[in-house]
């Protein structure tokens, strides 16, 4: 590690701490997420201490914590690489607990036996254990590298999931191919926490780009949070039109369960039913209101805002419905298609503004903050 200089290992400290907190906070979801978030906590904590150990002047103590937080990483990675490769999610847990005791059980004998070995026969048993180290490791560098080939092999897989397994797969051959040198290097006497400065830049480069590739869940989550991906920018299209119809109709509003999360997916699909459900309800004053399956072309769409936007007045007026017509129209016992109806869900509220403005009636939100709250 002293083969690389200070500020390069810093600068890959924070944005690798920046990284690691993103992902606590918002992708650990899973169980794979949760591994990955413990590899790179502890990876994040041995460097730390390093650093640490040479700012204070104990130089000598910066391998022994490195290698301990290596050795805790390296539990979590044998996890994740054992998921990865189809383990049984279910037994993960226990798995995992097997694979952290073992990896305590390291560190431990780190800590006690280091100082009595190399005083009583003058063996480091830090660097026995680091070339040992590289058995787990280039295990689940052969783990990743068969669940890669196995996904790249597979159909149905998506370009950019071919993209990220082939990096996945480039990574592991890396890894392998590193965890092989180390041990043979060891063997002929070069100890394994003295890389020399051309492996050890490229470990650190390796580890920037495998955060960078770990940042994408983030940087999603990021975008759906902000609501700034495509389900969050539907929302926000559909949302006038959505807020006018519940207005007049808020009892088709669905109860909301406060023990769900607040995800992006599940409001855009609260919207879309209630947006039909209002337009069912709001037949009896204009017949002719469009129904689940109308086509959406853009001619449709400004026909039907405007014969939305007039039931819309009429019920908020007071005027009396149409007798008989609220069964007129109903399409949920046939065959729909759901993307249509949401393409023109979206053309409908798109030109909403216009058929309001043509109506002649304003949007009077303020009267119903409370049911807009609702699905915010």
């Amino acid at each position: 590690m002293n083969a690389v200089p200070t500020p390069v290992v810093l600068s890959v400290v924070v944005f690798v701490a920046l990284m690691t907190a993103g992902r606590w906070v918002l992708v650990d979801e899973t169980a794979t997420d949760r591994l990955i978030n413990r590899t790179f906590s502890w990876n994040l904590l041995g460097l730390l201490l390093y650093e640490v150990t040479v700012a204070v002047g104990r130089p000598e103590f910066g391998p022994r914590l490195y290698l301990g937080c290596g050795l805790l990483a390296l539990g979590s990675f044998y996890g994740l690489a054992r998921l990865v490769d189809g383990a049984d999610a279910a037994t993960v847990h226990l798995r995992q607990r097997r694979y952290d005791a073992t990896a305590v059980a390291a560190v431990v004998s780190l800590i006690v036996a280091t100082p009595i070995l190399r005083w009583a026969w003058q063996l480091d048993y830090v660097e026995i254990v680091w070339t040992m180290s590289a058995l787990p490791g280039g295990l689940c560098g052969l783990l990743f590298a068969r669940a890669c080939v196995r996904e790249l092999r597979a159909r149905g897989v998506s370009i950019r999931e071919k993209l990220t397994f082939a990096v996945l797969l480039a990574f592991a051959t890396y890894w392998l191919i590193s965890m092989t040198i180390m041990v043979g290097r060891a063997l002929t006497g070069t100890p394994p926490s003295q890389p020399g400065k051309v492996w050890a830049v490229a470990a650190v480069l390796t580890f920037s780009a495998v955060t960078l590739l770990t940042m994408i869940p983030l940087v999603t989550a990021l975008l759906a949070r902000t609501g700034l991906d495509r389900t969050g920018r539907d929302c926000r299209r559909l949302r006038p039109l959505w807020r006018d119809l519940t207005a007049v109709v808020p009892e088709v509003v669905l109860a909301e369960d406060g023990s769900a999360p607040r995800e992006a997916t599940s409001r855009l699909y609260r919207m879309t039913v209630e947006i039909w459900d209002a337009l069912l309800h709001l037949r009896p004053y204009v017949p002719a209101l469009p129904e689940a399956g109308s086509p959406a072309g853009r001619d449709d769409a400004r026909r039907s805002a405007l014969q939305v936007a007039l039931a819309v007045r009429a019920k908020r007026d007071g005027d009396t419905p149409t007798p008989g017509s609220m069964a007129a129209g109903t399409a949920h016992g046939e065959t729909r298609d759901r993307a249509a109806e949401f393409r023109f869900l979206l053309e409908l509220a798109r030109v909403w503004p216009e058929a309001v403005a043509a109506v002649g009636y304003r949007s009077d939100t303020a009267r119903f903050s409370t049911i807009a709250a609702v699905s915010r």
